[in-house]
């Protein structure tokens, strides 16, 4: 079982495994082609469970049209892991995992899901590699 006292251990192991970078902003994950995306980890609880809340940052949703965030809402249906949100004027991937059923190998396959499309979708909609 998993807990907020475990939870960073977890993370520091995947991290080595996978060559990753586990800084204060969260997970730094290299991409094909020079590329990187930095997903975020939130622990927090609700209704008596520990969750981590993952996100990822695509750009900056001020810069969408309304049509465009329409079509991020139809690609949320096709998504294997997570939903596309919109915090702080950012367009955004997030996942949520209960930390009592997070594994290993589940906690690895979030992240590099969440980072491998939010930056296809940085790079596809903002043509830009910042976050």
């Amino acid at each position: 079982m998993v807990d907020h006292e475990a939870f960073p251990d977890i993370c520091r192991r995947v991290c080595a495994e996978r060559g990753w970078k586990l800084n204060p902003s969260g997970v730094h994950v290299p991409l094909a082609g020079a590329r990187h995306q930095v997903v975020a980890l939130e622990l927090f609880d609700y209704e008596d469970e520990e969750l981590v809340r993952l996100s990822s940052t695509i750009g900056e949703a001020t810069k969408l049209t309304p049509v465009r965030l329409t079509i991020a809402l139809r690609i949320n249906a096709e998504l294997a892991h997570g939903a596309f949100a919109v915090k702080d004027d950012h367009l955004m991937i997030v996942d949520t995992l209960m930390l009592e059923d997070a594994d290993p190998a589940e906690f690895e396959a979030s992240i590099r899901y969440l980072a491998q499309t939010a930056d296809y979708y940085e790079r596809v909609i903002f043509e830009t590699d910042d976050h």
